[in-house]
C-alpha cells in the first residue's frame, strides 16, 4: 500500500476532517451533566490491504451517571478511504455489570459481513449486497456531503444482523452557541428512523452540524417522554501530523481487567 499512499493523502487533503481531529462532548440529562464523550479520527491504517480512517468514539458517565448507572463504550470504525464505505467495526460496552464486545468484518469480495460476538465466542454472517457504513462512518461521511436545506439524502446503514434504510434531511437552519467557537450557523439534521432506544420510548433525535465546509457535529438531542439527553461540543483539538503521515496506535478508553440528494435546495 506505500505506493499508494501519496494519492490517498492528496485525495484526503480536501476532506472535511483529518488524521489528528478530536471532539470532546459534556453529555446532559435534562440539565444535569452526566457523562463525557469523544470522536476522534485516529489513524489512517490497511484493512483487508485497503486503507481506511479510524475513527474512534468513547463515551462514559460522569459524577451523578456514573453513581446512577456507570457507562463506558468504546465504538471503533473503519471507513475507506477512496470509496468512503465501511470496512470494520468494533464496539466495547461496560454498562452497569454487563459487558459486550462485537466485531464486524464487511467482506465485499465475498458480499458479506461477519459478526463476532467476541465476549460469547459466536459468529453470524450477513449477507451484503453493497457497501455500507456504520454507525460511526455514517457521521463522518455526512459530514463529506453537500448539505442542502428540505434536501433528504438516503444511506445504507449496518447495525449488526440488520441493513437499514437511513433517510438524513437538513429541516431547519439557525445560529447556535457552543464553547469552543461562539455563535456559528449551524443545520439541523433529522436522521429517519432514528436509534431503536429513542422510537422504543416513542422519541425524536436531531443532529446540529456547522453550516459550512467542515460540518463539524455541534450537539445532539434527543427528546423521549421520560426526559431529554443532550451531547453539546466542548473541546476541539487537534494532533499535529506531517503530510501523509499516519500515526501510531493508542490504546483505546476501553472497559477496564448509495447516496444521493433526492430535492433541491429551497433556500
Amino acid at each position: 500500500m506505500a505506493g499508494s499512499a501519496a494519492a490517498v493523502h492528496a485525495d484526503a487533503a480536501a476532506f472535511p476532517f483529518s488524521v489528528g481531529e478530536k471532539l470532546t462532548y459534556q453529555v446532559y440529562w435534562g440539565p444535569l451533566p452526566v457523562g463525557q464523550a469523544s470522536l476522534e479520527v485516529r489513524n489512517i491504517e490497511p484493512v483487508d490491504g485497503h486503507d481506511c480512517y479510524h475513527f474512534v468514539a468513547v463515551a462514559w458517565t460522569t459524577g451523578l451517571g456514573e453513581l446512577l448507572f456507570p457507562v463506558k463504550n468504546t465504538v471503533e470504525s473503519w471507513l475507506d478511504v477512496e470509496g468512503l464505505f465501511s470496512r470494520k467495526y468494533k464496539e466495547a460496552r461496560c454498562e452497569g455489570k454487563a459487558r459486550h464486545d462485537d466485531e464486524i468484518n464487511y467482506d465485499y469480495q465475498h458480499g458479506r459481513a461477519v459478526i463476532r460476538n467476541v465476549s460469547k465466542g459466536t459468529e453470524k454472517v450477513v449477507p451484503l449486497e453493497r457497501p455500507v457504513l456504520d454507525i460511526i462512518s455514517l457521521l463522518y461521511y455526512v459530514r463529506t456531503r453537500p448539505l442542502l436545506l428540505d434536501a433528504e439524502q438516503d444511506f445504507l446503514l449496518n447495525v449488526g444482523v440488520s441493513n437499514v434504510n437511513v433517510s438524513v434531511t437538513a429541516d431547519q437552519r439557525s445560529t447556535i452557541s457552543v464553547k469552543p467557537i461562539g455563535r456559528i450557523e449551524a443545520l439541523r439534521l433529522q436522521p429517519k428512523p432514528t436509534l431503536k432506544i429513542i422510537a422504543h420510548n416513542k422519541g425524536r433525535m436531531w443532529f446540529w452540524v456547522g453550516d459550512n465546509d467542515q460540518h463539524l457535529p455541534l450537539q445532539m438531542v434527543s427528546q423521549m417522554p421520560i426526559g431529554s439527553a443532550q451531547l453539546v461540543l466542548d473541546k476541539i483539538e487537534t494532533i499535529n501530523a506531517a503530510p501523509g503521515a499516519v500515526l501510531a496506535a493508542r490504546p483505546t478508553n476501553a472497559c477496564p481487567s448509495a447516496i444521493a440528494p433526492r430535492t433541491a435546495d429551497k433556500d
